[in-house]
């Protein structure tokens, strides 16, 4: 199964193989009712025999093809006497559930996946225990002791104040509860300490979160639980963590992975979908956009953020020395003499992110026909 350290290798290691080579991304979903009867080794011999791909490679791939499905999505890559199959817990918007290449390396569908399924740390919120879990490439996982639940002294000593104050006791793990006083004074004092508890915990417990995240090298963040215990916890999040989403809270303390996981996939896509638009929204109030100011940008170091469209078709002429342009004429003129070769915009994007160091945001649906509509095909953030 492939994450994301594995990606980056693999994005290496079959760039630095020679061309060509067949890249062959099939939907192998089994709950796709499309695939029943493994009908998607029928599409993907297909699409190999429409590329003229050499017997001998088509006949490795297809044999990597045969074994059961593991996940979601099957990424095949293949030489004449090589072949490197990976299965991902992830999807793909692939026209007929496949796409395929023969020529240089076809590496943008997983920039896609890197990009769609980053590392989220999920923190599950509750009123018994709070848990971590990280959720990454289909999978969740749950981070044993990055949380510790509440010293029962705590709550001990929490209860004791309560009960002197002529309240109820807190109860464990009842962050920010106030208990009933029926004295002035007294529930006055208690009120000023439990507050400073709960100001104390969300620190320590955000600090603790912050340190787990820069160590796993997590991007994004989710919590999930009551309201205002997640807002609570939001606004204690140091500077430099990434905004929450927040979503509503598990059924208890005790579900496993999961049911985390099967919550998380029927809300996070319309939240990234959202995420999506405020970027361009973004874009639209600070950032440039159009095929060819893009590109420029990008090529003079100024981007660190390029939005693209998962349906890129665009055929631009790329010099010997690695620059791009959207003429055969702007080349020429860029690098003369130099020997140009006509690509596709989409295939070698991931290659000219790498050379200059910025990210890739991959979009499809609303966001993509926004991306086209108002932007021209290619958008971006730029470092200055």
């Amino acid at each position: 199964m492939l994450n994301q350290e594995n990606i980056r290798r693999i994005h290496e290691q079959i760039a630095a193989k020679p061309a060509p080579m067949l890249s062959l991304y099939v939907d192998i979903n089994p709950a796709n009712p499309s695939n029943s009867g493994r009908a998607y080794l029928t599409r993907a011999k297909e699409a190999m025999r429409v590329l003229g791909v050499p017997e001998k490679v088509l006949d490795r791939a297809l044999s990597a093809m045969e074994r059961l499905p593991e996940g979601r999505l099957r990424a095949v890559f293949a030489g004449e006497d090589w072949v490197e199959a990976y299965d991902l817990q992830t999807e793909l918007p692939l026209p007929d559930g496949v796409e395929a290449r023969w020529g240089e390396p076809y590496l943008t569908p997983l920039m896609y996946a890197l990009d769609e399924y980053e590392r989220y740390a999920v923190v599950l919120v509750d009123r018994e225990k709070w848990r971590l879990f990280e959720l990454h490439m289909g999978r969740v996982e749950e981070l044993e002791g990055a949380f510790r639940a509440v010293a029962a002294n705590e709550w001990r000593d929490l209860g004791e104040d309560a009960t002197a104050a002529g309240g109820r006791s807190a109860g464990p793990g009842a962050v920010g509860y106030v208990g009933r006083a029926s004295g002035g004074s007294g529930k006055d004092r208690f009120n000023e300490r439990m507050g400073e508890w709960t100001e104390r915990f969300y620190r320590e417990m955000a600090q603790r979160l912050a340190e787990t995240m820069k160590t796993r090298g997590t991007r994004r963040l989710i919590l999930m639980g009551p309201d205002p215990d997640t807002k609570n916890f939001a606004a204690h999040l140091p500077n430099g963590l990434p905004e929450p989403y927040i979503l509503p809270s598990m059924p208890h303390s005790r579900v496993g992975p999961g049911e985390v996981l099967k919550a998380l996939e029927q809300q996070l896509p319309l939240l990234e979908r959202a995420r999506e638009e405020k970027l361009l929204d973004a874009i639209r109030e600070r950032g440039i956009w159009g095929l060819q100011q893009v590109l420029e940008a990008l090529q003079e170091g100024r981007l660190h953020l390029l939005v693209v469209p998962w349906g890129l078709e665009v055929r631009v002429f790329r010099c010997a020395s690695g620059r791009v342009e959207l003429t055969r004429e702007a080349a020429e003129a860029y690098c003369p003499g130099e020997k140009l070769e006509e690509v596709s915009l989409k295939e070698v994007l991931p290659t000219l992110a790498q050379a200059y160091n910025l990210r890739l945001e991959i979009v499809h649906g609303e966001a993509e026909a926004r991306l086209r509509e108002e932007f021209g095909g290619l958008a971006g953030l730029v470092r200055w």
